[in-house]
């Protein structure tokens, strides 16, 4: 009798044994987070991007029910402010949006992220190791890829066809003016261009790094470009802005982009330039647009344009949570209903496993892979190693300096006072 029972008792505890594990291997995901978290995932953008995130983290959820995940998303202004102060002070993000631009400012002091090459679990194989090159700062990976996305012009085509003006090629900068000019020839009230400080700061960037063939900031966080440069780039920009090629900076200076500048709205500007990301924006306006490469110099080698993944998502090297970081990180880049739901609202997926998912559901539209072919011709090397938001501002006051007529400055004056703060600026980085 006792040796029956013994056996049944025995055949019981295996019997719940094999259930355990039966249980755990049908459902493998709860095994990797078994016991409750809360993390907080933090981004900038607009308001297709939060619900789009925000999508995406619900679905999480549901998946993970035991992880519970607070979105905080904002505008672009004052994001960065918050999020180093946050970083600094112990209370920042658990998982937070980044760009390589504000990579500089953490040279000397990569250890508020956590390096992602040692996250257990965290998967990287959809990724280049040339992607992952873009999140990496030093020796370190601190950030993984979003979307591809690069700076290509935007046209009113609908106003470029009434006023006679091809676009049958990329422009160089002297067929850009002249084309303007013949089209103001036909119609003074069109403007050539419109942009905010990023939208005229890229371009002039772009400018002196087809000028030079160096990039703009070098590994050794020196510029590429001398002081004389910079003030024939700032002497081009003051002869645009005279002449109507650009629109007067006075009407766009506080705007957050030229797309909500009245003019281009309106119908009266030609040309702006956008980050492809961006591209789906410009598809409602009451004209027809269309897109063409960056302007060159005759026979530059680099284009100085900014090309690659330059979005990130970043896991804070104090998160309490590492392993529900990771699962996070997992579904937005790799699962199918995550991918799905981040889309294309940052670019085109540079993970393979999320780009298959979109190709597949043909979430990807014939607009943005030209936009992104013309992102691949204009392709021809880093345009910088560093991008610091100091020096990026410096970069802006001088052209205010040059355009605004309440300053009109000389572009030899304003190239000097750039020099000789920003090279201040450029020490802390070497």
């Amino acid at each position: 009798m006792r040796t029956t029972l013994r056996k049944r008792g025995h055949r019981a505890i295996a019997l719940c044994a094999l259930a355990l594990f039966c249980l755990a291997v049908a459902v493998p995901v709860f095994s990797q987070a078994t016991k409750p978290a809360t993390i907080r995932l933090a981004w900038w953008g607009g308001e297709t991007r939060h619900k789009a995130t925000v999508a995406a983290a619900e679905a999480f959820m549901k998946k993970y029910p035991n992880i519970t995940v607070k979105t905080e998303y904002s505008g672009f202004e004052g994001y960065y402010d918050k999020l180093i102060t946050q970083l600094a002070a112990g209370t920042g993000p658990d998982a937070f949006q980044f760009i390589i631009a504000w990579f500089g400012d953490f040279q000397k002091s990569p250890e508020m992220f956590a390096d992602l090459r040692k996250v257990p679990n965290l998967d990287l194989s959809g990724w280049t190791s040339t992607s992952l090159e873009y999140g990496t700062l030093g020796t370190k990976l601190i950030g993984l890829p979003l979307g591809a996305n690069g700076r290509i012009l935007v046209y009113n085509k609908t106003l470029a066809d009434q006023l006679g003006l091809k676009v049958d090629k990329y422009f160089t900068w002297r067929t850009f003016a002249d084309a303007i000019k013949a089209a103001r020839a036909k119609d003074p009230s069109v403007a050539g261009y419109s942009g905010t400080m990023d939208q005229y700061g890229y371009p002039l960037i772009a400018y002196l790094v087809q000028k030079t063939g160096k990039p703009y900031i070098s590994k050794n966080a020196e510029f590429g470009f001398t002081e004389k440069d910079l003030a024939e780039g700032l002497a081009l920009f003051k002869s645009w802005f005279a002449d109507g090629t650009f629109l007067p900076l006075e009407k766009t200076v506080l705007l957050k982009n030229s797309w909500s500048d009245p003019d281009w709205l309106g119908g009266k500007v030609l040309f702006s330039e956008t980050p492809v990301t961006q591209v789906p924006q410009h598809l409602n306006y009451k004209y027809k647009v269309d897109f063409t490469r960056y302007w060159m110099l005759e026979g530059a080698k680099l284009s100085g344009v900014e090309v690659g993944p330059n979005m990130m998502f970043c896991m804070n090297a104090k998160t309490k949570e590492p392993e529900a970081v990771t699962l996070l990180l997992n579904f937005l880049y790799t699962d199918p209903e995550g991918a799905k739901l981040m889309a294309t609202e940052r670019g085109v997926p540079t993970n393979k496993k999320g780009y298959d998912v979109l190709v597949k559901n043909n979430m990807i539209d014939s607009v943005t892979k030209t936009a992104m072919q013309l992102i691949d011709d204009t392709d021809t090397g880093k345009f910088s190693y560093f991008d610091p938001v100091e020096v990026r501002a410096l970069l802006h006051a001088a052209i205010q300096q040059v355009a605004l007529k309440s300053n009109n400055a000389s572009p030899e004056a304003a190239a000097k006072e750039f020099y000789e703060k920003a090279t201040k600026v450029l020490k802390n980085f070497k």
